[in-house]
């Protein structure tokens, strides 16, 4: 799904995504499965090549707890804010060239980071944007709520012995024995 730069007007246009976007779901699909999600953004020139994108997503990923096995819904709420800028070819022989094609995260004085994003021939690509920026909110190791309290015993600690059957010590029937 790519939104075309150039039809943008200098004020700027406001984007809603949801369930209902069949073009959106297919691409999200893999992700967020069959829940609903909840995307708005605002995109804005800066100047004739760069755009300011302020926006939010709400969704829910279906996950399975990293330390009980147990699978629940991971909630992903989280605020985009991002800059677009041309791609430009880089030349490898270039003393310049850079290992990746990211420019990282740039400080802001608000709250969230603000990173770069490219976009080709004024067609910026909303949906592998959309995909990326939430599959790097699904945590490495998400755990449900239950193993996030600390009081929680019902956690499963892995002891190599698990499996196989305790056996009495042959010294125990020596405890219940009385000389007289």
């Amino acid at each position: 799904m790519k939104i075309k730069l150039n039809e943008i007007p200098e004020e700027g246009r406001q984007f809603h995504f949801n369930r209902e976007d069949s073009e959106l779901c297919s691409i999200l699909n893999d992700l967020v499965k069959s829940q609903s999600f909840d995307i708005q953004f605002f995109l804005k020139p800066l100047n004739s090549k760069n755009f300011d994108l302020n926006g939010h997503l709400k969704t829910q990923i279906p996950c399975q707890c990293s330390l009980c096995a147990e699978d629940f819904q991971f909630i992903i709420n989280s605020s985009l804010r991002e800059i677009l800028i041309p791609a430009q070819s880089e030349d490898r022989t270039d003393k310049y060239a850079r290992g990746s094609n990211s420019l990282g995260s740039i400080s802001s004085d608000q709250d969230t980071e603000m990173s770069v994003s490219y976009y080709l021939k004024n067609n910026f690509d909303v949906g592998e944007f959309l995909h990326e920026a939430i599959a790097l909110e699904i945590p490495f190791n998400p755990k449900c709520s239950t193993c996030l309290n600390k009081n929680s015993t019902d956690v499963l600690i892995y002891d190599e012995k698990m499996g196989e059957d305790i056996k009495p010590s042959p010294f125990s029937a020596l405890k219940n024995l009385k000389l007289n």
